[in-house]
C-alpha cells in the first residue's frame, strides 16, 4: 500500500503588494498552522518518509515548518519548482518518479493544482482543501510508479480549524 499526503502551502501575506506572487511569504496564521499540522502527523504516526514541495515562498516555508513540527530533518526535502509553475500532471509525475525509500509520499503546493490531484487520484471526487489542508490517500501498490489515476481513495483529512476546535 501507498501512502500520498497532500498539503496546500498555508495562509499567505498579502501585505506587501509590490511582491511577485512566487514570492509571497507566509502570513502569521500561516506560520502557526504549518508548524500544528506537522505536530499533528508527528502525533498520529503518520510522517512522510519524502517530501516534495514546490519552490514558491509560501511553499517552502510551509514545509519548513512543517518539518519542525513533525521533528523531521528538512535536508530530505526535494524542492520541485514544477509544482508551482507546472499543472496537476507534474503532481503526479512526481509522485510517480519518487524513490521507493518510503510508503509515504507527502507533496505541497497550490490551489488549484492541489485540489486537482486530489481529484483524479480518486477518480473525479471534489475535495476542497483550504489553506494549509493536509489530506492522505491510500491506493494498493508496490512502487511509485504504479499510481494511477481514479484509483486511491481518501483515508482521512485535516484542517486547522478542526484541529483548533479539538484544541491542538
Amino acid at each position: 500500500m501507498k501512502y500520498m499526503l497532500l498539503l496546500r502551502h498555508a495562509k499567505s501575506s498579502h501585505d506587501d503588494s509590490s511582491l511577485k506572487d512566487f514570492d509571497r511569504p507566509l502570513a502569521a496564521r500561516g506560520k502557526e498552522d504549518a508548524t500544528r499540522m506537522g505536530e499533528f502527523v508527528r502525533d498520529i504516526d503518520c510522517l512522510p518518509g519524502v517530501i516534495i514541495s514546490s519552490t514558491a515562498k509560501r511553499a517552502k516555508q510551509t514545509t519548513q515548518l512543517f518539518c519542525k513540527g513533525a521533528g523531521l530533518d528538512e535536508d530530505e526535502i526535494k524542492w520541485d519548482e514544477d509544482l508551482y509553475y507546472g499543472s496537476s500532471h507534474d503532481y503526479l509525475a512526481a509522485i510517480k518518479k519518487a524513490a521507493n525509500v518510503s510508503e509515504r509520499i507527502m507533496l505541497v503546493g497550490h490551489n488549484p493544482k492541489i485540489e486537482d490531484v486530489a481529484r483524479r487520484l480518486c477518480g473525479n471526487a471534489s475535495i476542497r482543501m483550504p489553506t494549509a489542508a493536509l489530506a492522505c490517500f491510500e491506493q494498493p501498490a508496490n512502487e511509485w510508479n504504479q499510481i494511477s489515476e481514479g484509483l486511491a481513495s481518501l483515508k482521512w483529512m485535516m484542517i486547522p480549524k478542526v484541529l483548533n476546535e479539538l484544541g491542538n
